[in-house]
């Protein structure tokens, strides 16, 4: 697996975690985990090149950016090592997109898509506000699967007038918080943030709480949206600071890849469609279901509100 995920991103957990079960279940296969903590796009092609190079039995990795990947990917496949996409697939037709074997992942427009709606069945049930202006902060600008969640909260708010920014913030907690001040001071009609991961919402929720934006789920001022699950995304339903995360299955995408190498190189199956595992919307109402799936993967539920404070 080479993945856009490292360390310092609490998703890895649930990749490396369904991994290890992998091994368990076929201790005749090896699997390793490629990534860096330095992410960017050209980072990433020189692992999936320094990979090819050691020509594996097969590759699992996400498609962020299909005109930087596409390249090495299809190299790969000539050089007859199987790649399964993960994450983020190439988003073009059958025809037209890198030929990897299937797609293990969450579907990315749906997930922002299905966050906007929810927001607005929440707005006209008098729960929150009506969402005006949403922000869609974007901590790496040429991800292709954060564009699209992103097109899909766009789309979907559109649908009651309301308009979308797409606000390129980064990664660094600092760097994230001092961009979207600077973004919130001089658009004050902002009233909704979708955050890419949830272990960036407590920054948006700390910022809009300074400008005194009452970011808290109520009737008025600012709501926070994230996708991502864990002790973060819990804490802050529970705590009342999301009005709703989403679950992209993970766990799924860590497994699942790897099982189709498998059977393919053990048997020649060819799978016949992508597998989309998420979105899941997950709101306080079924934290519950959640919660041992994070004290499983994370050692904390939403008990841990330490983020939020």
């Amino acid at each position: 697996m080479v993945s856009h995920i490292g360390s310092n991103d609490p998703n890895m957990r649930w990749l490396t975690i369904a991994m290890d079960e992998f091994e368990k279940k076929y201790p005749n296969v090896s699997l390793d985990y490629v990534s860096s903590n330095q992410y960017s796009v050209q980072e990433l092609v020189r692992l999936l090149d320094q990979t090819i190079a050691s020509r594996p039995d097969g590759i699992a990795v996400p498609i962020v950016s299909r005109d930087a990947l596409e390249g090495p990917i299809r190299r790969a496949i000539d050089q007859g090592i199987p790649v399964v996409a993960f994450n983020i697939p190439d988003n073009r037709s059958q025809e037209e997109r890198i030929p990897y074997l299937t797609y293990v992942g969450g579907d990315e427009y749906l997930t922002g898509y299905m966050t906007g709606q929810y927001a607005i069945e929440k707005a006209e049930a008098g729960e929150v506000p009506m969402p005006e202006h949403v922000v869609c902060a974007m901590i790496a600008a040429e991800h292709e699967g954060l564009r699209e969640r992103c097109r899909g909260i766009e789309e979907a708010v559109a649908e009651v007038g309301a308009t979308t920014e797409y606000l390129f913030t980064g990664a660094d907690p600092s760097t994230f918080r001092s961009n979207l001040r600077s973004y919130l001071s001089a658009n004050p009609q902002s009233n909704y943030i979708l955050n890419m991961g949830d272990f960036t919402a407590p920054w948006s929720w700390q910022v809009a709480n300074e400008l005194d934006m009452n970011p808290d789920v109520n009737q008025e001022g600012m709501t926070i949206l994230a996708v991502g699950i864990g002790p973060i995304g819990l804490s802050g339903l529970k705590n009342n600071h999301l009005l709703v995360a989403s679950e992209q299955g993970f766990w799924l995408q860590g497994y699942i890849p790897f099982e189709w190498l498998y059977w393919h190189h053990e048997l020649g199956y060819e799978p016949q469609s992508d597998i989309i595992t998420g979105p899941i919307m997950v709101d306080r109402d079924n934290i519950d279901k959640f919660d041992p799936l994070s004290k499983a993967v994370f050692g904390a539920g939403s008990e841990d509100d330490s983020a939020w404070q």
